[in-house]
């Protein structure tokens, strides 16, 4: 058999050495030259995948010899197997039993908030309002500063004295009996602890915070009242020192004949206490509203209903503000300043207590709200927002 193909192997190249023969077509002598340069260039193309064939055959006899199969392992091997078996088995039942006491644990929750400490976090939250109440009725009892009067601008204190429209008591029972009315209302419905407590502790802050900025800016500004000529002079008869300044216009240097302490409050116009306390306390109201009615919640936006019950109080806190113009006890500029520090403390003493108006989750109060203080200060805490 090797032979006869020796023989055509020498057949083959005398064929391949002689000239073609007048009776075979030159097409075939094209092709048989043509597949001869095909298969040259082939030639490195077939070894490279022979060669990546060989690798991958190398791998999986690696792998196959790595992982033997049990016919063909001893006695001995066989047994070893059975054992790693039998102990990774086991492994996955603990795993499995751990994954289920886990969620059970929960060993990242804080223990609960003892009940001492919660009492005495609400002890001394009572306490720093009751500090911030005396220092306001030390405030108002201090002298303001004296601003000095230009001739040019005493045409803005000369108004006529006229009685309170909203008088300070009234205003101060408002203040505290609306918020106060109003989560009592919530809490006989609702029945929910929590949201009175909560409420209870904002609308005392917010009213409570008002009062210190207020006070303190008025006895530093010392602003004229605009009827502060008739404080300090009731008969309209005007006794004072002129002096000239450097520039040229007059200073006037009243000598008051009024009571002192009527012209000391007539030094308190700026800003207007009436204004800061009606939106202290009425803008809390109105967080408070439009969180319960959601009225700035996908789920109330559109029902002018909700929106026009939630800005009542803003309403009656303007028309107060108002009236301390009409009964020329405050400048505009007072009213509005007023305004914005009743409006400020009011929201920022809601959110301490109450996500915001525009949320998902307005008028529910944070978890565990006012209990934080309880915890260890530098323990792990858990944020009242989550």
């Amino acid at each position: 058999m090797l032979q006869s193909h020796s023989a055509d192997l020498e057949l083959r190249s005398r064929k391949c050495g002689k000239q073609p023969s007048n009776n075979k077509p030159d097409d075939v002598d094209n092709t048989s030259s043509w597949s001869d340069e095909a298969q040259t260039t082939r030639r490195p193309s077939t070894e490279h995948t022979q060669s990546m064939d060989n690798t991958q055959v190398a791998e999986m006899s690696t792998t196959s010899k790595s992982t033997p199969h049990r016919s063909s392992l001893g006695k001995s091997s066989i047994e070893d197997l059975d054992v790693r078996e039998n102990e990774n088995e086991m492994w996955r039942n603990e795993l499995q039993q751990n994954d289920e006491l886990l969620p059970e644990a929960e060993p990242d929750q804080d223990p609960p908030v003892p009940a001492r400490r919660k009492k005495y976090s609400d002890l001394v939250d009572i306490v720093i309002r009751i500090v911030i109440t005396l220092i306001f009725f030390k405030l108002e009892t201090m002298s303001a500063f004296r601003r000095q009067i230009h001739s040019e601008e005493l045409w803005l204190y000369k108004n006529p004295p006229r009685p309170d429209i909203v008088r300070g008591g009234d205003l101060l029972f408002f203040v505290i009996a609306v918020p106060l009315l109003l989560t009592i209302i919530f809490y006989a419905f609702t029945k929910d602890r929590r949201d009175f407590r909560a409420a209870s502790w904002a609308w005392t802050l917010a009213v409570c915070s008002n009062a210190v900025p207020t006070s303190l800016l008025k006895i530093s500004v010392g602003r004229p009242r605009p009827d502060f000529f008739y404080r300090c002079f009731p008969d309209g008869v005007m006794v004072l020192n002129e002096t000239a300044d450097a520039i040229g216009s007059s200073l006037l240097d009243f000598n008051c004949t009024g009571i002192p302490s009527v012209i000391n409050e007539g030094r308190k116009s700026f800003p207007s206490g009436h204004s800061s306390f009606a939106f202290a306390s009425f803008g809390f109201v109105t967080y408070y509203v439009v969180a319960k009615l959601q009225a700035f919640d996908a789920r109330g936006r559109g029902h002018t209903w909700r929106l026009f019950i939630a800005i009542m109080p803003l309403i009656v806190a303007a028309l107060v503000a108002v009236s301390r113009t009409c009964d020329y006890h405050h400048h505009w500029q007072d009213v509005v300043v007023g305004a914005l520090i009743g409006l400020a403390t009011g929201y920022i003493s809601y959110r301490q207590y109450y996500p915001s108006i525009f949320s998902t989750d307005a008028g529910r109060p944070f978890e565990n709200a006012g209990d934080e203080m309880c915890r260890p200060l530098l323990g792990k805490q858990t944020s009242k927002w989550r």
